[in-house]
């Protein structure tokens, strides 16, 4: 085999590994799931959702705080209000 074709291969190699060394660095720098709300604050709640885009729906049984809870997401997209009781 020429020497310049190893010299591509290795080339090749290398950059696949930085590639995917910087891919595994970003991923040990993502932030790690929020830490768990104060069961205190918790208040109760009847909230419906429903996915608009695969139709799965989620009962919200509580939420922190007074305002209205921000709408959890699934497939990437925020979820519907569909009802409360």
């Amino acid at each position: 085999m020429p020497f310049a074709v190893r010299i591509l291969i290795a080339v090749f190699v290398a950059v696949l590994l930085y590639l995917f060394a910087v891919k595994l660095v970003r991923a040990m720098m993502r932030p790690g799931p929020p830490d768990e709300p104060d069961i205190a604050t918790l208040r109760p709640v009847e909230l419906h959702y429903r996915c608009g885009i695969c139709g799965a729906e989620v009962t919200m049984t509580s939420a922190p705080g007074e305002d209205e809870p921000d709408a959890p997401r699934h497939c990437k997209d925020d979820m519907v209000l569909v009802g409360e009781n």
